[in-house]
Protein backbone atom coordinates (compact mmCIF):
# COMPACT_ATOMS: atom_id res chain seq x y z
CA UNK A 1 0.00 0.00 0.00
CA UNK A 2 1.37 3.42 -0.95
CA UNK A 3 2.05 5.72 1.97
CA UNK A 4 -0.30 8.75 2.19
CA UNK A 5 2.62 11.14 2.57
CA UNK A 6 3.93 10.30 -0.88
CA UNK A 7 1.77 13.07 -2.37
CA UNK A 8 0.82 15.11 0.72
CA UNK A 9 2.30 18.62 0.66
CA UNK A 10 3.02 20.84 3.65
CA UNK A 11 2.74 24.62 3.71
CA UNK A 12 6.11 25.73 2.39
CA UNK A 13 6.56 28.72 4.73
CA UNK A 14 5.64 26.94 7.95
CA UNK A 15 7.95 25.17 10.37
CA UNK A 16 7.13 21.71 11.74
CA UNK A 17 8.50 19.65 14.64
CA UNK A 18 9.11 15.91 14.54
CA UNK A 19 5.82 15.38 16.38
CA UNK A 20 4.00 17.59 13.84
CA UNK A 21 5.32 15.53 10.92
CA UNK A 22 4.46 12.26 12.65
CA UNK A 23 0.90 13.47 13.22
CA UNK A 24 0.36 14.93 9.74
CA UNK A 25 1.82 11.96 7.87
CA UNK A 26 0.48 9.37 10.34
CA UNK A 27 3.90 7.80 10.92
CA UNK A 28 6.04 7.18 13.98
CA UNK A 29 8.75 9.53 15.22
CA UNK A 30 11.28 6.84 14.25
CA UNK A 31 10.18 7.16 10.63
CA UNK A 32 10.89 10.89 10.70
CA UNK A 33 14.32 10.09 12.18
CA UNK A 34 14.92 7.69 9.28
CA UNK A 35 14.06 10.51 6.87
CA UNK A 36 16.83 12.63 8.38
CA UNK A 37 19.27 9.73 7.91
CA UNK A 38 18.24 9.52 4.25
CA UNK A 39 18.69 13.19 3.48
CA UNK A 40 15.93 15.28 5.09
CA UNK A 41 17.58 18.48 6.27
CA UNK A 42 16.83 19.74 9.77
CA UNK A 43 16.51 23.49 10.35
CA UNK A 44 19.37 23.39 12.87
CA UNK A 45 21.11 21.03 15.27
CA UNK A 46 19.07 21.95 18.33
CA UNK A 47 16.42 19.82 20.03
CA UNK A 48 13.56 19.37 19.39
CA UNK A 49 14.28 18.99 15.68
CA UNK A 50 12.45 21.40 13.37
CA UNK A 51 11.86 21.23 9.62
CA UNK A 52 10.90 23.84 7.04
CA UNK A 53 7.80 22.87 5.06
CA UNK A 54 9.46 23.61 1.70
CA UNK A 55 12.39 21.36 2.62
CA UNK A 56 10.14 18.45 3.58
CA UNK A 57 8.17 18.82 0.34
CA UNK A 58 11.41 18.85 -1.68
CA UNK A 59 12.68 15.77 0.17
CA UNK A 60 9.58 13.73 -0.67
CA UNK A 61 9.55 15.00 -4.25
CA UNK A 62 13.17 13.95 -4.68
CA UNK A 63 12.42 10.51 -3.26
CA UNK A 64 9.51 10.04 -5.65
CA UNK A 65 11.75 11.01 -8.56
CA UNK A 66 14.51 8.73 -7.26
CA UNK A 67 12.19 5.73 -7.47
CA UNK A 68 11.79 6.35 -11.21
CA UNK A 69 15.51 6.48 -12.00
CA UNK A 70 18.58 4.29 -11.61
CA UNK A 71 19.06 3.21 -8.00
CA UNK A 72 22.19 4.13 -6.12
CA UNK A 73 24.44 1.48 -4.53
CA UNK A 74 22.63 -0.07 -1.56
CA UNK A 75 19.27 1.40 -2.55
CA UNK A 76 16.18 -0.78 -3.06
CA UNK A 77 12.83 -0.05 -4.72
CA UNK A 78 10.09 -0.94 -2.23
CA UNK A 79 7.00 -2.51 -3.79
CA UNK A 80 4.93 -1.41 -0.80
CA UNK A 81 5.43 2.35 -0.46
CA UNK A 82 6.90 2.76 -3.99
CA UNK A 83 9.96 4.61 -2.66
CA UNK A 84 13.68 4.12 -3.16
CA UNK A 85 15.01 3.26 0.30
CA UNK A 86 18.19 2.11 2.03
CA UNK A 87 17.68 -1.09 4.03
CA UNK A 88 18.37 -1.13 7.75
CA UNK A 89 21.41 -3.27 8.59
CA UNK A 90 19.45 -5.20 11.27
CA UNK A 91 17.04 -6.59 8.64
CA UNK A 92 19.57 -7.15 5.85
CA UNK A 93 20.41 -10.66 4.65
CA UNK A 94 22.30 -11.80 1.53
CA UNK A 95 22.49 -15.09 -0.29
CA UNK A 96 23.39 -16.57 -3.66
CA UNK A 97 20.54 -18.05 -5.66
CA UNK A 98 20.30 -19.84 -9.02
CA UNK A 99 23.49 -19.69 -11.06
CA UNK A 100 25.50 -17.51 -8.73
CA UNK A 101 23.06 -14.59 -8.63
CA UNK A 102 23.57 -12.43 -5.56
CA UNK A 103 20.40 -11.18 -3.87
CA UNK A 104 19.67 -9.15 -0.76
CA UNK A 105 16.56 -9.29 1.41
CA UNK A 106 15.28 -6.99 4.10
CA UNK A 107 12.46 -4.89 5.49
CA UNK A 108 11.55 -1.41 4.22
CA UNK A 109 12.24 1.19 6.95
CA UNK A 110 9.26 3.24 5.71
CA UNK A 111 6.32 0.81 5.50
CA UNK A 112 7.75 -2.46 6.86
CA UNK A 113 7.22 -4.39 3.62
CA UNK A 114 9.60 -7.22 2.70
CA UNK A 115 11.85 -6.22 -0.20
CA UNK A 116 14.51 -7.92 -2.29
CA UNK A 117 16.98 -6.97 -4.97
CA UNK A 118 19.54 -8.56 -7.27
CA UNK A 119 22.73 -6.93 -6.08
CA UNK A 120 25.76 -5.62 -7.93
CA UNK A 121 29.32 -5.43 -6.65
CA UNK A 122 28.72 -1.81 -5.72
CA UNK A 123 25.69 -2.86 -3.63
CA UNK A 124 27.74 -5.49 -1.84
CA UNK A 125 30.54 -3.02 -1.14
CA UNK A 126 27.95 -0.72 0.40
CA UNK A 127 26.63 -3.52 2.63
CA UNK A 128 30.17 -4.35 3.78
CA UNK A 129 30.73 -0.71 4.72
CA UNK A 130 27.30 -0.60 6.39
CA UNK A 131 28.27 -3.47 8.69
CA UNK A 132 31.56 -1.78 9.59
CA UNK A 133 31.13 -0.39 13.13
CA UNK A 134 33.53 2.46 12.30
CA UNK A 135 31.35 3.72 9.43
CA UNK A 136 28.20 5.70 10.18
CA UNK A 137 25.06 5.52 8.06
CA UNK A 138 25.08 9.30 7.63
CA UNK A 139 28.58 9.29 6.16
CA UNK A 140 27.62 6.55 3.71
CA UNK A 141 24.60 8.46 2.48
CA UNK A 142 26.64 11.66 2.31
CA UNK A 143 28.80 10.03 -0.36
CA UNK A 144 25.77 9.81 -2.62
CA UNK A 145 24.37 13.30 -1.98
CA UNK A 146 26.17 14.87 -4.90
CA UNK A 147 24.11 12.82 -7.35
CA UNK A 148 20.42 12.76 -6.54
CA UNK A 149 19.38 10.35 -9.23
CA UNK A 150 19.36 12.80 -12.11
CA UNK A 151 17.44 15.43 -10.14
CA UNK A 152 20.43 17.66 -9.67
CA UNK A 153 22.69 18.69 -6.85
CA UNK A 154 21.60 19.49 -3.31
CA UNK A 155 21.23 23.19 -4.13
CA UNK A 156 18.61 22.41 -6.79
CA UNK A 157 16.53 20.32 -4.39
CA UNK A 158 16.94 22.82 -1.55
CA UNK A 159 17.43 26.18 -3.34
CA UNK A 160 19.50 28.87 -1.60
CA UNK A 161 16.35 30.99 -1.14
CA UNK A 162 15.02 28.38 1.32
CA UNK A 163 16.76 29.64 4.43
CA UNK A 164 16.31 27.87 7.76
CA UNK A 165 18.26 30.27 10.00
CA UNK A 166 15.09 31.73 11.52
CA UNK A 167 12.96 28.59 11.61
CA UNK A 168 13.14 28.13 15.38
CA UNK A 169 12.01 31.72 15.94
CA UNK A 170 9.23 31.38 13.37
CA UNK A 171 8.07 28.14 15.01
CA UNK A 172 7.71 30.11 18.24
CA UNK A 173 5.78 32.84 16.39
CA UNK A 174 3.43 30.21 14.90
CA UNK A 175 2.43 29.23 18.42
CA UNK A 176 1.67 32.89 19.18
CA UNK A 177 -0.22 33.29 15.87
CA UNK A 178 -2.74 30.64 16.88
CA UNK A 179 -5.05 33.55 17.72
CA UNK A 180 -5.38 34.26 13.98
CA UNK A 181 -7.32 32.48 11.25
CA UNK A 182 -5.28 29.90 9.29
CA UNK A 183 -5.38 32.00 6.12
CA UNK A 184 -4.23 35.06 8.07
CA UNK A 185 -1.31 33.07 9.46
CA UNK A 186 -0.35 32.03 5.93
CA UNK A 187 -0.31 35.66 4.76
CA UNK A 188 1.79 36.76 7.74
CA UNK A 189 4.25 33.91 7.13
CA UNK A 190 4.48 34.85 3.46
CA UNK A 191 5.43 38.41 4.47
CA UNK A 192 7.99 37.19 7.01
CA UNK A 193 9.59 34.84 4.48
CA UNK A 194 9.69 37.68 1.93
CA UNK A 195 11.70 39.81 4.38
CA UNK A 196 13.98 36.84 5.01
CA UNK A 197 14.48 36.36 1.26
CA UNK A 198 15.20 40.05 0.63
CA UNK A 199 17.83 39.99 3.40
CA UNK A 200 19.46 36.80 2.05
CA UNK A 201 18.42 34.61 4.98
CA UNK A 202 20.01 36.87 7.60
CA UNK A 203 19.21 35.78 11.19
CA UNK A 204 16.61 38.08 12.68
CA UNK A 205 18.60 38.54 15.89
CA UNK A 206 21.05 40.59 13.79
CA UNK A 207 18.48 42.93 12.24
CA UNK A 208 19.38 46.59 11.85
CA UNK A 209 17.36 49.62 10.84
CA UNK A 210 19.22 49.52 7.53
CA UNK A 211 17.95 45.97 6.89
CA UNK A 212 14.33 46.98 7.49
CA UNK A 213 14.90 50.00 5.28
CA UNK A 214 16.02 47.68 2.47
CA UNK A 215 12.79 45.70 2.82
CA UNK A 216 10.80 48.95 2.59
CA UNK A 217 12.66 49.95 -0.59
CA UNK A 218 11.96 46.56 -2.18
CA UNK A 219 8.26 46.98 -1.42
CA UNK A 220 8.33 50.43 -3.02
CA UNK A 221 10.03 49.03 -6.13
CA UNK A 222 7.44 46.26 -6.44
CA UNK A 223 4.67 48.88 -6.57
CA UNK A 224 6.31 50.59 -9.53
CA UNK A 225 7.41 47.42 -11.37
CA UNK A 226 5.83 46.67 -14.74
CA UNK A 227 6.57 42.94 -14.92
CA UNK A 228 5.72 39.82 -12.93
CA UNK A 229 7.43 41.37 -9.88
CA UNK A 230 4.69 43.99 -9.58
CA UNK A 231 2.57 43.93 -6.43
CA UNK A 232 -0.73 45.70 -5.96
CA UNK A 233 -1.25 48.54 -3.50
CA UNK A 234 -3.30 46.25 -1.29
CA UNK A 235 -0.64 43.52 -1.26
CA UNK A 236 2.16 45.94 -0.38
CA UNK A 237 0.09 47.65 2.31
CA UNK A 238 -0.83 44.32 3.91
CA UNK A 239 2.75 43.02 3.67
CA UNK A 240 4.08 46.13 5.43
CA UNK A 241 1.38 45.79 8.08
CA UNK A 242 2.14 42.11 8.69
CA UNK A 243 5.88 42.79 8.99
CA UNK A 244 5.25 45.68 11.37
CA UNK A 245 3.21 43.41 13.65
CA UNK A 246 5.90 40.72 13.47
CA UNK A 247 8.67 43.16 14.41
CA UNK A 248 6.60 44.48 17.32
CA UNK A 249 6.27 40.90 18.57
CA UNK A 250 9.96 40.18 17.91
CA UNK A 251 11.15 43.06 20.08
CA UNK A 252 9.41 41.49 23.10
CA UNK A 253 11.18 38.12 22.79
CA UNK A 254 14.12 37.07 24.93
CA UNK A 255 17.36 37.53 23.02
CA UNK A 256 15.86 40.16 20.69
CA UNK A 257 15.16 42.99 23.14
CA UNK A 258 18.54 44.57 22.32
CA UNK A 259 17.45 45.26 18.73
CA UNK A 260 16.65 48.90 17.85
CA UNK A 261 13.23 49.74 19.28
CA UNK A 262 12.20 51.75 16.22
CA UNK A 263 12.53 48.91 13.69
CA UNK A 264 8.76 48.80 12.90
CA UNK A 265 8.79 52.52 12.04
CA UNK A 266 11.10 51.90 9.08
CA UNK A 267 8.35 50.04 7.22
CA UNK A 268 6.13 53.09 6.76
CA UNK A 269 5.60 53.88 3.07
CA UNK A 270 4.92 57.37 1.70
CA UNK A 271 1.46 57.99 0.21
CA UNK A 272 3.08 59.29 -2.95
CA UNK A 273 4.40 55.80 -3.73
CA UNK A 274 0.89 54.34 -3.62
CA UNK A 275 -0.37 57.15 -5.84
CA UNK A 276 2.44 56.70 -8.39
CA UNK A 277 1.90 52.96 -8.76
CA UNK A 278 0.12 51.68 -11.83
CA UNK A 279 -3.59 51.07 -11.47
CA UNK A 280 -4.48 47.51 -12.37
CA UNK A 281 -7.08 47.01 -15.04
CA UNK A 282 -10.53 46.62 -13.53
CA UNK A 283 -11.96 43.15 -13.85
CA UNK A 284 -15.21 43.04 -15.82
CA UNK A 285 -18.50 41.94 -14.34
CA UNK A 286 -21.80 41.20 -16.08
CA UNK A 287 -25.04 43.11 -15.78
CA UNK A 288 -27.95 41.28 -14.21
CA UNK A 289 -29.49 40.68 -17.65
CA UNK A 290 -26.19 39.30 -18.97
CA UNK A 291 -25.84 36.97 -15.98
CA UNK A 292 -29.38 35.69 -16.53
CA UNK A 293 -28.67 35.07 -20.23
CA UNK A 294 -25.49 33.15 -19.40
CA UNK A 295 -27.40 31.03 -16.88
CA UNK A 296 -30.19 30.17 -19.32
CA UNK A 297 -27.68 29.12 -22.00
CA UNK A 298 -25.67 26.78 -19.76
CA UNK A 299 -25.98 23.06 -20.64
CA UNK A 300 -27.86 20.73 -18.28
CA UNK A 301 -27.45 17.30 -19.87
CA UNK A 302 -25.39 15.57 -17.18
CA UNK A 303 -25.17 15.83 -13.39
CA UNK A 304 -21.88 17.65 -13.81
CA UNK A 305 -23.56 20.22 -16.10
CA UNK A 306 -26.43 20.66 -13.65
CA UNK A 307 -23.95 21.12 -10.80
CA UNK A 308 -22.11 23.86 -12.74
CA UNK A 309 -25.40 25.60 -13.51
CA UNK A 310 -26.43 25.50 -9.83
CA UNK A 311 -23.03 26.84 -8.72
CA UNK A 312 -23.27 29.74 -11.16
CA UNK A 313 -26.81 30.57 -10.00
CA UNK A 314 -25.86 30.29 -6.31
CA UNK A 315 -22.96 32.71 -6.74
CA UNK A 316 -25.39 35.47 -7.74
CA UNK A 317 -28.21 34.39 -5.44
CA UNK A 318 -26.12 34.83 -2.29
CA UNK A 319 -23.08 36.84 -3.41
CA UNK A 320 -20.82 34.14 -1.98
CA UNK A 321 -17.08 33.93 -2.36
CA UNK A 322 -15.79 30.98 -4.38
CA UNK A 323 -14.22 29.09 -1.46
CA UNK A 324 -17.34 29.53 0.67
CA UNK A 325 -19.56 28.43 -2.20
CA UNK A 326 -17.55 25.24 -2.79
CA UNK A 327 -17.72 24.23 0.90
CA UNK A 328 -21.49 24.59 1.45
CA UNK A 329 -23.60 21.65 2.66
CA UNK A 330 -27.15 20.81 1.52
CA UNK A 331 -28.57 21.89 4.89
CA UNK A 332 -27.22 25.42 4.33
CA UNK A 333 -29.72 26.07 1.54
CA UNK A 334 -33.28 26.86 2.69
CA UNK A 335 -35.65 27.32 -0.30
CA UNK A 336 -38.68 27.91 1.96
CA UNK A 337 -37.23 30.87 3.88
CA UNK A 338 -35.13 31.89 0.85
CA UNK A 339 -32.06 31.76 3.06
CA UNK A 340 -28.42 30.70 2.70
CA UNK A 341 -26.74 29.79 5.99
CA UNK A 342 -23.04 30.63 6.09
CA UNK A 343 -21.88 28.65 9.13
CA UNK A 344 -18.19 29.41 9.72
CA UNK A 345 -17.81 26.35 11.97
CA UNK A 346 -18.32 24.11 8.92
CA UNK A 347 -17.98 26.34 5.84
CA UNK A 348 -14.76 27.98 4.66
CA UNK A 349 -15.42 31.69 5.13
CA UNK A 350 -13.38 34.89 5.14
CA UNK A 351 -12.29 35.87 8.65
CA UNK A 352 -14.43 33.08 10.14
CA UNK A 353 -17.62 35.07 9.58
CA UNK A 354 -21.04 33.40 10.03
CA UNK A 355 -24.06 34.91 8.27
CA UNK A 356 -27.68 34.22 7.43
CA UNK A 357 -27.92 35.51 3.86
CA UNK A 358 -31.30 36.37 2.37
CA UNK A 359 -31.54 35.70 -1.35
CA UNK A 360 -30.82 38.83 -3.32
CA UNK A 361 -33.83 40.19 -5.28
CA UNK A 362 -32.78 38.95 -8.70
CA UNK A 363 -34.78 37.03 -11.36
CA UNK A 364 -36.60 33.92 -10.11
CA UNK A 365 -34.63 31.54 -12.35
CA UNK A 366 -31.53 31.84 -10.12
CA UNK A 367 -33.40 30.43 -7.11
CA UNK A 368 -35.24 27.83 -9.19
CA UNK A 369 -32.02 26.39 -10.64
CA UNK A 370 -30.49 25.82 -7.17
CA UNK A 371 -33.77 24.47 -5.76
CA UNK A 372 -34.02 21.98 -8.64
CA UNK A 373 -30.42 20.90 -8.02
CA UNK A 374 -31.15 20.23 -4.33
CA UNK A 375 -34.19 18.16 -5.32
CA UNK A 376 -32.01 16.14 -7.70
CA UNK A 377 -29.45 15.51 -4.90
CA UNK A 378 -32.16 14.38 -2.50
CA UNK A 379 -33.43 11.95 -5.13
CA UNK A 380 -29.91 10.49 -5.20
CA UNK A 381 -29.86 10.13 -1.41
CA UNK A 382 -27.72 13.21 -0.78
CA UNK A 383 -28.84 15.70 1.85
CA UNK A 384 -28.31 17.16 5.32
CA UNK A 385 -24.59 17.57 6.02
CA UNK A 386 -23.59 16.22 2.61
CA UNK A 387 -21.80 18.59 0.24
CA UNK A 388 -24.12 20.84 -1.76
CA UNK A 389 -21.77 20.52 -4.74
CA UNK A 390 -20.15 17.05 -4.48
CA UNK A 391 -17.20 16.00 -6.60
CA UNK A 392 -17.80 14.39 -9.98
CA UNK A 393 -16.57 11.06 -8.60
CA UNK A 394 -19.26 11.12 -5.91
CA UNK A 395 -21.98 12.05 -8.40
CA UNK A 396 -21.05 9.16 -10.69
CA UNK A 397 -20.88 6.55 -7.92
CA UNK A 398 -23.67 4.78 -6.10
CA UNK A 399 -22.04 4.61 -2.67
CA UNK A 400 -23.92 7.66 -1.39
CA UNK A 401 -27.42 6.23 -1.68
CA UNK A 402 -27.86 4.87 1.89
CA UNK A 403 -27.19 7.82 4.23
CA UNK A 404 -27.50 5.69 7.38
CA UNK A 405 -24.53 3.53 6.40
CA UNK A 406 -21.99 6.22 5.56
CA UNK A 407 -20.28 9.36 6.76
CA UNK A 408 -21.42 12.74 5.32
CA UNK A 409 -20.05 13.54 1.87
CA UNK A 410 -17.26 16.09 2.33
CA UNK A 411 -17.14 19.15 0.02
CA UNK A 412 -14.21 19.55 -2.35
CA UNK A 413 -11.10 20.98 -0.72
CA UNK A 414 -10.60 23.71 -3.33
CA UNK A 415 -12.71 26.23 -5.26
CA UNK A 416 -11.92 24.55 -8.58
CA UNK A 417 -15.54 23.44 -9.14
CA UNK A 418 -16.66 27.09 -8.90
CA UNK A 419 -14.01 28.30 -11.33
CA UNK A 420 -14.96 25.57 -13.78
CA UNK A 421 -18.66 26.49 -13.51
CA UNK A 422 -17.92 30.06 -14.57
CA UNK A 423 -15.79 28.82 -17.44
CA UNK A 424 -18.74 26.75 -18.66
CA UNK A 425 -21.07 29.75 -18.35
CA UNK A 426 -18.70 31.97 -20.35
CA UNK A 427 -17.72 29.38 -22.96
CA UNK A 428 -19.52 31.28 -25.76
CA UNK A 429 -18.92 34.76 -24.36
CA UNK A 430 -16.22 37.18 -25.48
CA UNK A 431 -15.77 38.26 -21.85
CA UNK A 432 -14.60 35.66 -19.33
CA UNK A 433 -16.02 36.43 -15.90
CA UNK A 434 -14.54 35.21 -12.62
CA UNK A 435 -16.57 33.92 -9.64
CA UNK A 436 -15.89 37.21 -7.83
CA UNK A 437 -17.65 39.10 -10.62
CA UNK A 438 -20.97 38.04 -9.07
CA UNK A 439 -20.23 40.18 -6.01
CA UNK A 440 -19.28 43.13 -8.21
CA UNK A 441 -22.53 42.77 -10.14
CA UNK A 442 -24.58 42.74 -6.93
CA UNK A 443 -22.82 45.86 -5.65
CA UNK A 444 -23.49 47.64 -8.94
CA UNK A 445 -27.13 46.47 -8.83
CA UNK A 446 -27.51 47.98 -5.36
CA UNK A 447 -26.32 51.36 -6.66
CA UNK A 448 -28.62 51.18 -9.68
CA UNK A 449 -31.79 50.68 -7.61
CA UNK A 450 -33.79 53.37 -5.76
CA UNK A 451 -33.13 52.00 -2.25
CA UNK A 452 -33.44 53.72 1.10
CA UNK A 453 -30.35 54.14 3.28
CA UNK A 454 -31.51 51.27 5.51
CA UNK A 455 -32.10 49.01 2.49
CA UNK A 456 -28.61 49.79 1.15
CA UNK A 457 -27.16 48.88 4.54
CA UNK A 458 -29.06 45.56 4.55
CA UNK A 459 -27.77 44.84 1.04
CA UNK A 460 -24.15 45.45 2.12
CA UNK A 461 -24.53 43.31 5.24
CA UNK A 462 -25.86 40.45 3.12
CA UNK A 463 -22.59 40.66 1.18
CA UNK A 464 -20.72 40.25 4.47
CA UNK A 465 -19.74 43.92 4.81
CA UNK A 466 -20.34 45.58 8.17
CA UNK A 467 -19.83 49.00 6.60
CA UNK A 468 -21.40 50.30 3.41
CA UNK A 469 -18.10 51.96 2.54
CA UNK A 470 -16.53 48.53 2.01
CA UNK A 471 -19.06 47.80 -0.73
CA UNK A 472 -18.64 51.28 -2.20
CA UNK A 473 -14.83 51.23 -2.31
CA UNK A 474 -14.08 47.67 -3.40
CA UNK A 475 -17.06 46.45 -5.43
CA UNK A 476 -19.09 47.40 -8.48
CA UNK A 477 -16.77 50.12 -9.72
CA UNK A 478 -17.94 51.92 -12.81
CA UNK A 479 -16.45 50.99 -16.16
CA UNK A 480 -15.14 53.77 -18.38
CA UNK A 481 -18.08 53.24 -20.76
CA UNK A 482 -20.66 53.44 -17.98
CA UNK A 483 -19.05 56.56 -16.52
CA UNK A 484 -19.14 58.23 -19.94
CA UNK A 485 -22.83 57.33 -20.32
CA UNK A 486 -23.68 58.74 -16.89
CA UNK A 487 -21.90 62.00 -17.64
CA UNK A 488 -23.82 62.24 -20.91
CA UNK A 489 -27.05 61.87 -18.96
CA UNK A 490 -25.93 64.55 -16.51
CA UNK A 491 -25.16 66.98 -19.34
CA UNK A 492 -28.58 66.27 -20.85
CA UNK A 493 -30.28 66.93 -17.51
CA UNK A 494 -31.40 63.33 -17.02
CA UNK A 495 -31.55 61.54 -13.67
CA UNK A 496 -32.34 57.96 -12.79
CA UNK A 497 -35.24 58.57 -10.42
CA UNK A 498 -37.99 55.98 -10.24
CA UNK A 499 -40.48 58.31 -11.93
CA UNK A 500 -38.22 58.74 -14.96
CA UNK A 501 -37.39 55.11 -15.54
CA UNK A 502 -38.65 53.37 -18.68
CA UNK A 503 -41.90 51.43 -18.45
CA UNK A 504 -39.95 48.20 -18.92
CA UNK A 505 -37.59 49.05 -16.03
CA UNK A 506 -40.53 50.01 -13.79
CA UNK A 507 -42.32 46.71 -14.53
CA UNK A 508 -39.15 44.74 -13.79
CA UNK A 509 -38.66 46.43 -10.41
CA UNK A 510 -42.34 45.95 -9.47
CA UNK A 511 -42.20 42.26 -10.45
CA UNK A 512 -39.11 41.71 -8.31
CA UNK A 513 -40.71 43.43 -5.31
CA UNK A 514 -43.95 41.43 -5.66
CA UNK A 515 -41.93 38.24 -5.99
CA UNK A 516 -40.12 38.97 -2.73
CA UNK A 517 -43.43 39.72 -0.96
CA UNK A 518 -44.82 36.35 -2.06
Amino acid sequence: MTRSYSTKALKKNMVYSTQDLARIYDVSANTVTNWTKHGLRKSDKQQPHLFRGAVVNAFHKQRRMRSKTRLRPGEVKCTGCKLAVFLEVETLTERIVGKGTHMCFGRCPECGAHVQKITSQADRDYFVALRNPNTTVDSLHEEFREDLGGVGKDEEIYPPSVSTANDRLIYKWQNYAGCYDDKTVDRHLSAIRLMEEILGGKPFDQLTSHDVGLVREELKKSLLAVNELQRSKSTVAHTASHLTMFLQWLLKQDGYKRLPRDLPDYLKLPKSVYSASLTKQKRPYPTLDEAETLLREMPARSLKDQRSKAIFAMAFLGGLRADTLASLRVCHFDPVKKLIIQDASIVRTKNGKSLNINWFPIPKIFGDVVTDWVSRLEALGIGGLDALFPSEAILSSGEHVDQSQREPIIPTGTKHVVTEAFKVACRNSDVKYTPHSARHMLAAERDARPLTHEQRKAWSEAMGHEKEQTTDVHYGRLTDERRTELFRQIFEGKSATITELSDEAKIKIIDLVLEEIK
